[in-house]
């Protein structure tokens, strides 16, 4: 007769109801937690950082207005880097940017505010003006739409009341630009001129301009090859501004994208003034005249006698001599003794004065090129084919190109319009990203394992968990030699033979070949639970209930 081991009578400490059921609980615990930390991290969003190594007042002051515009946030205390959800990068720093924040760690003007302290010297409150005032310049280049950040540096001499020739001012400029930004030719002097119209003493020529890649943005009006920079970009101005003009007029008739033309403009940048004065002595006129006639007469005889009054007499009157009785005839006729007689005339002759300076910039001569495509027409079969331009309709794009740039044959200028197929280019299709790397499948994936997760915990650990806490507890083993004959059904009471601190053989007589397993109590008092349950679970949930409330 085969022999069947009991257990022994301590118990371990699975069979405690009490520590059972609180390792049963903390386990409970443990899987909500874990499940609700996973469903937390996959309902989680990406963050991007929005702007890093803030200063702790910019902060604070983008986290209120992150909170007020109900934007979820996350500040990193060690690099001072403010992070939002990826999808509102741009909406937060348009609403930060509408806010002028951040503002940045650098004072201006403020630092007028400041307590200035018992015995603050000159010295220190000229240098903190002009940082201020370097500061307040910097934001002001710093509004403009392609810089993004900028400094400015002041070297202002010292006034004296000693020197009769003071040093001027001069200043530097240092901005950084925006990814693919560029500034201006009118820009870099928009910021030239601000900056020195803000400073006293400063002139334009003495404001310089540099970019972040050390870049000199500003150019010498007076110096060669600043002028052959700035006759080139007028240039190239000149010429797109035909292009456009060719392009405009022939896209309605031709189609979009169907027309490509170039324009070489030879420009004369030579400086040019004349001076000129002519006369035509043709057209004089009188402008004024004046005449003056003098006559001295003298009497006949010569004076005699002592000089006196009686000699001083005016001479006798006489009758008039006859008109034809010469001088000194008859001692009676008085001769002329002097005549003179003088004019004078001015004449206006027409004078021309004319100075002539010649404009910069002039078109000496244009080369221009034009290329046109292929036109679609509809054949007989109600197919669409590319055609060539017919002869009358190139004759009309010449004549409209002559017009658009002002074609003068004796200026020397050339025309060259010329008709074919334009080369497709082959379609470029996008690089598609791996699988792998497709940010909404990750986001998909990341939601879809959390929820696996939260199902695995409820279906494999919380369920057997709440099944254990909902069975009847444990009932105590009987002790060794405590079976019966009665105690399992069917069974002899020859069949069961007690062995003192030993197993438990079970048979029937001696020549017994089969052996039959002692049912446990245990497995029948769950079988008579289960059957419970099934039949009526209600009641078996408030004795479920009334036994927690008594542990």
């Amino acid at each position: 007769m085969a022999e069947l081991a009991l257990p022994s009578p301590a118990r371990s400490l699975k069979d405690i109801p009490a520590l059972r059921q609180l390792i049963m609980l903390v386990g409970v615990a443990v899987a909500v937690a874990a499940g609700f930390t996973v469903f937390s991290w996959s309902q989680k969003p990406d963050l991007a950082p929005l702007y890093g190594n803030l200063a702790d007042k910019d902060a604070a002051e983008i986290g209120e207005s992150l909170r007020a515009a109900g934007i979820p946030f996350q500040v990193d205390t060690a690099t001072g880097s403010v992070s939002v959800p990826a999808a509102q990068v741009h909406e937060a720093r348009l609403k930060l940017a509408s806010q002028g924040l951040p503002r940045g760690s650098a004072q201006g003007f403020e630092l007028i505010q400041q307590e200035q302290g018992f015995g603050t010297s000159q010295f220190i409150e000229t240098a903190r003006y002009q940082h201020a005032l370097e500061t307040e310049l910097a934001r002001s280049v710093a509004t403009l739409q392609p810089v993004r950040a900028a400094r400015v540096h002041l070297a202002l001499p010292k006034a004296s009341a000693f020197a009769r020739n003071r040093e001027a001012a001069s200043a530097s400029v240092l901005v950084e630009l925006h990814a693919g930004r560029t500034l201006e030719a009118d820009q870099v002097a928009s910021i030239v001129h601000m900056v020195a119209s803000s400073v006293s003493n400063l002139q334009p020529s003495a404001v310089t301009v540099v970019d972040q890649n050390g870049r000199l943005l500003t150019r010498e009006g007076d110096s060669q090859m600043g002028q052959s920079s700035e006759q080139f970009d007028y240039a190239r101005r000149v010429e797109a501004d035909y292009v456009r003009r060719i392009e405009q007029l022939l896209t309605p008739m031709l189609g979009a994208g169907r027309v490509s033309a170039q324009v070489t403009a030879d420009l004369d940048f030579s400086v040019t003034e004349e001076a000129r004065e002519s006369y035509k002595p043709d057209s004089a006129a009188v402008r004024s005249e004046q005449t003056s006639e003098e006559q001295q007469r003298a009497p006949a005889g010569p004076a005699a006698g002592i000089p006196g009054a009686t000699s001083n007499q005016p001479p006798p009157q006489t009758a008039n001599p006859p008109l034809n009785q010469l001088s000194g005839a008859g001692g009676s006729a008085e001769a002329p003794l002097s005549q003179s007689k003088q004019s004078s005339r001015s004449y206006e002759i027409d004078r021309t004065l004319s100075h002539t300076r010649q404009p910069v910039g002039s078109v000496r001569r244009l080369s221009v090129a034009v290329l046109v495509d292929y036109v679609p027409r509809v054949g007989a079969d109600k197919k669409v084919t590319m055609v060539a331009l017919g002869k009358a309709e190139l004759d009309k794009v010449n004549a409209l190109v002559r017009e658009a740039v002002g074609f003068s044959e004796q200026r020397g200028d050339s025309l060259s319009v010329q008709n074919a197929a334009f080369v497709q280019p082959d379609a470029v299709t996008p690089d598609e990203l791996p699988i792998w790397q497709n940010p909404q499948l990750r986001d998909g994936l990341r939601h879809l394992g959390g929820a696996l997760v939260v199902l695995v915990l409820i279906f494999a650990v919380l369920r057997p968990v709440l099944k254990q806490l909902l069975a009847a507890p444990l009932a105590p083993r009987a002790a060794p030699g405590a079976l019966s004959a009665g105690a399992v059904p069917g069974m002899a009471a020859d069949d069961v033979r007690v062995v003192s601190d030993g197993p438990v053989a079970l048979g029937r007589g001696p020549g017994a070949s089969a052996v039959a397993a002692l049912p446990d109590p245990y497995d029948q008092k769950l079988q008579t639970a289960r059957s419970a349950v099934s039949q009526d679970p209600k009641r078996v949930a408030q004795v479920v209930k009334n036994w927690i409330g008594q542990e």
